[in-house]
């Protein structure tokens, strides 16, 4: 679909950008690279999020979710939203201490759009996702390796629904199936 190794090279150059800028991006990535290494960082299977029926409901940590909505291009939480631009990367993640705030960064700012509860014991890694806005309109989402995963739900414009899940190996998943009630 889209080359992961040009993805993983737009995320490390908006990486280097965004570190220069923020220092609270400095603080997560450094204490996120000294707990899991150097090379901890990297884009995993992206999944397109746009040409989708608004809303995608994204949940990172299992508990912390983001709506995005294709028609307006935003990605939205309980306490603000970013648009999301062509040619761009914008990271998700937490600041180093436990404030209880997700934050989007992206070479043009800093916006805590979120807030999770951190009581709990799986929240949003420091440095968990990424959403890379592309030249030719698309919009994908990608789980950076973060130790919480991410799942991703929602439908597609022809429509087929769709359920993704970023999961490390230890994740206990259960499906139910349904009975199908309408065959037409």
């Amino acid at each position: 679909m889209h080359d992961l190794q040009s993805l993983q090279a737009k995320l490390l150059t908006t990486i280097e950008i965004i570190r220069t800028k923020y220092s609270s991006f400095d603080e997560a990535l450094t204490s996120y690279k000294g707990q899991y290494g150097e090379n901890a960082v990297k884009a995993h299977e992206p999944i397109k999020i746009s040409g989708t029926i608004d809303p995608v409901i994204i949940i990172l940590g299992r508990t912390t979710p983001l709506f995005f909505r294709d028609a307006r291009r935003t990605l939205s939480g309980s306490l603000s939203s970013v648009t999301i631009d062509p040619d761009s990367v914008y990271i998700l993640g937490r600041h180093k201490t436990l404030d209880s705030k997700l934050v989007v960064w992206s070479a043009k700012q800093e916006v805590e759009v979120e807030h999770y509860d951190a009581r709990i014991r799986i929240v949003p890694s420091r440095i968990h996702a990424a959403i890379f806005g592309l030249q030719n309109g698309d919009v994908l989402f990608s789980d950076l390796g973060s130790s919480a995963g991410s799942v991703i739900v929602g439908e597609t414009q022809k429509p087929e629904p769709f359920v993704t899940l970023y999961v490390t190996p230890k994740a206990n998943i259960q499906t139910v199936n349904l009975e199908q009630k309408y065959t037409g």
